[in-house]
């Protein structure tokens, strides 16, 4: 009995950029539903409600004048509203990694609300909804849409040129079996010397990483080194001085301070694997992925702040894990 067209398993092996795609939106989608968990089985509390009375006061400079009960149960409901939401796009995108056609449909539409949601958080909330915005578009692209449609990628130009090379002697000889089936065999992978673009991909993503963090680790230490006092009165003078506590503030400029110093060394990790892998030394590739393992367990501690860590951790993690690089970096061993 066959199995409709939509949902079918692809013929062809998925793009690391469906991949990707699906994987990032699933991975949000994820840690948004935690929160939103944690938060209704904490709803009403008393750190809850200090950190809504900012938000009810603009309410009532702009005409509104709802109680604080009157608040926690509207947002109650969004709450649970967005689970649905949430929910759904994690099966969605789930559905969509298998190559259901229809699921693509809605795991962008879900990703683009997602996205248009997330610019209500500030900086981080655009740079959240701005890679939400490129998964989505990832999803469409000519790669992505062929492999939905079942087509095989574009032939390189390399390989017609080395068909005829196989086709022209042999008008001049007598056709034999074994001539036939060599005009028809696959060409041979990329030859051992070429260096897969998943590893560049890795190697690159790892090293912009790396120095991203240790920019950031090298900045808050200094800052927390030689400028601590000042920093705490700016934060506890300035807009956001409701929104948190002095030692609420204390507690997560020392568990920063200690995050910071485990980035360094971490950096450094990175470094040093992201170029052995690309010097195709065989431990490159074990330090790049332990290097990453490490880098989104930190992204999950810093979520939403971490969030960019994460994906560039998947990034890392799936282009090490495709064949190609598998490959490439078996034959040096």
């Amino acid at each position: 009995m066959s199995t409709d067209a939509p949902t079918q398993r692809r013929k062809f092996p998925r793009p690391s950029v469906v991949t990707l795609a699906c994987v990032f939106i699933a991975v949000t989608a994820f840690l948004t539903l935690t929160d939103l968990i944690s938060a209704l089985m904490n709803w009403g509390t008393v750190d809850m409600q200090e950190s809504l009375k900012p938000a009810l006061r603009e309410l009532h400079r702009a005409g509104f004048e709802p109680t604080m009960t009157e608040l926690l149960a509207v947002l109650r409901w969004v709450g649970l509203v967005m689970i649905v939401f949430v929910v759904a796009t994690l099966v969605y995108s789930v559905y969509a990694l298998r190559g259901d056609r229809s699921a693509r449909i809605f795991t962008t539409v879900f990703a683009v609300g997602a996205g248009l949601m997330s610019l209500g958080l500030g900086p981080v909330g655009f740079v959240q909804c701005a890679m939400l915005f490129l998964a989505a578009g990832a999803l469409w692209s000519p790669t992505a849409s062929r492999w939905w449609r079942d087509e095989p990628e574009v032939a390189a130009p390399a390989a017609v040129v080395d068909t005829q090379a196989v086709e022209t002697p042999a008008a001049d000889a007598l056709p034999s079996a074994p001539d036939t089936a060599s005009a028809v065999r696959p060409l041979p992978p990329a030859p051992a010397g070429t260096r897969p673009a998943s590893v560049l991909t890795a190697g690159l993503v790892t090293i912009f990483g790396s120095l991203a963090a240790a920019g950031f680790a090298l900045v808050y230490l200094g800052v927390y080194t030689f400028a601590r006092p000042a920093y705490i009165e700016a934060v506890t003078t300035g807009p956001f001085k409701d929104l948190i506590t002095r030692d609420e503030l204390d507690l997560i400029m020392q568990v920063t301070f200690w995050l910071s110093v485990a980035l360094v060394p971490l950096a450094l990790l990175g470094l040093l694997g992201a170029f052995a892998l690309l010097a195709r030394r065989p431990v490159g590739r074990s330090i790049t992925l332990v290097w990453a393992w490490a880098a989104a367990f930190v992204g999950l501690i810093m979520f939403p702040l971490g969030l960019l860590a994460i994906a560039g951790a998947a990034a890392v993690i799936i282009s090490l894990l495709r064949d190609d690089a598998r490959v490439w970096m078996a034959a040096t061993e």
